[in-house]
């Protein structure tokens, strides 16, 4: 009970304070101060930020490089270099039975255009919505 009475006293001088303050008037140009400030909050923002690519252009051409390099250099050469590559023998999967699903899968032709026009459209939603968002934060 003696909460509610201090509540109720609270209440009433708070109402009573809060009328006492006069109230506030925005000025004339209000809305285009606000707009301005924004503006050059804006125009700040895209300043700072930059996107960057994570592998830069030379980090590519050295990833193809190595690629490159391994796939074309045989590596019967490299034994010269006293590197030699480990022989293994698989002879030992020849011991497991297992049926042949490949042979007995087949694909109708519409599955297969199927999924290559859905490729296509996954990559065409790729270039679009990268252009969208290049577009926004620019």
């Amino acid at each position: 009970m003696e909460e509610n009475k201090n509540i109720e006293k609270l209440d009433a001088f708070a109402k009573k304070y809060v009328q006492e303050i006069p109230q506030e008037k925005p000025s004339v140009d209000f809305t285009a101060s606000i707009m301005q400030s924004i503006l050059t909050e804006n125009t700040y923002a895209t300043n700072v930020f930059k996107p960057k690519a994570l592998i830069t252009k030379k980090g590519w051409l050295l990833i193809i490089g190595l690629l490159l390099v391994a796939i074309f250099v045989p590596f019967k050469q490299m034994k010269e270099y006293s590197f030699s590559i480990p022989e293994f023998d698989f002879s030992f999967f020849n011991k497991f039975q297992m049926p042949n699903f490949i042979e007995s899968f087949s694909v109708s032709n519409i599955v297969l255009y199927a999924v290559f026009f859905f490729g296509l459209m996954i990559i065409a939603q790729l270039v679009f919505l990268k252009d969208y968002f290049d577009k926004r934060v620019y």
